[in-house]
């Protein structure tokens, strides 16, 4: 559920600007000095082929933990971003349309968990995509395995029928 000092339209509003998007409530000097940081943060997204990303930073974290996924997710369906963070203080929530949950979670605790809200945006980037395996590299390699086990059975096959062992009884 939404929290109702949660205006997602506001949000939305944001993040279609220029994809950072601070709550009603967080101080106007706090948002200046981070949004430079954030901005930087989400460039860092798109240059290093993670997606393009969206940063929200509440002022306080809603009274229910699921309620910040919510908030996320709409702002993720109401977007043209591929992933979209909600940070309030020492909590928060990250969905992906391209990025899975399993990478996602993995990121986000020690990211939730940082104060630097800026740091933290960079180094969840940068573990998400380390967590990302590169799919075609993995078929191809799986593909080459087989390749080069089928070679090496029939290998042995033939050369176990070409030995023949002579019998002990012979005529």
């Amino acid at each position: 559920m939404i929290p109702a000092d949660v205006d997602l339209d506001d949000l939305a509003r944001q993040l279609g600007e220029d994809s950072v998007a601070f709550g009603a409530f967080v101080p106007a000097g706090k948002s200046t000095e981070l949004e430079p940081g954030l901005l930087d943060a989400v460039a860092h997204a798109e240059a290093t082929d993670f997606g393009s990303l969206g940063v929200v930073v509440l002022e306080r974290a809603p009274a229910h933990a699921p309620d910040m996924r919510d908030v996320a997710q709409e702002l993720l369906m109401g977007t043209d971003l591929d992933t979209v963070i909600v940070r309030a203080p020492f909590s928060g929530a990250a969905v992906s349309d391209v990025h899975s949950r399993a990478d996602l979670e993995a990121a986000q605790y020690p990211y939730f968990g940082n104060a630097d809200l800026v740091g933290a945006t960079r180094q969840f980037v940068d573990d998400v995509n380390a967590a990302t395996v590169g799919w075609p590299f993995t078929a191809i390699a799986i593909v080459l395995a087989v390749v080069i086990t089928s070679t090496f059975t029939v290998a042995a096959a033939r050369r176990r029928v070409g030995r023949v062992p002579e019998s002990s009884v012979q005529a």
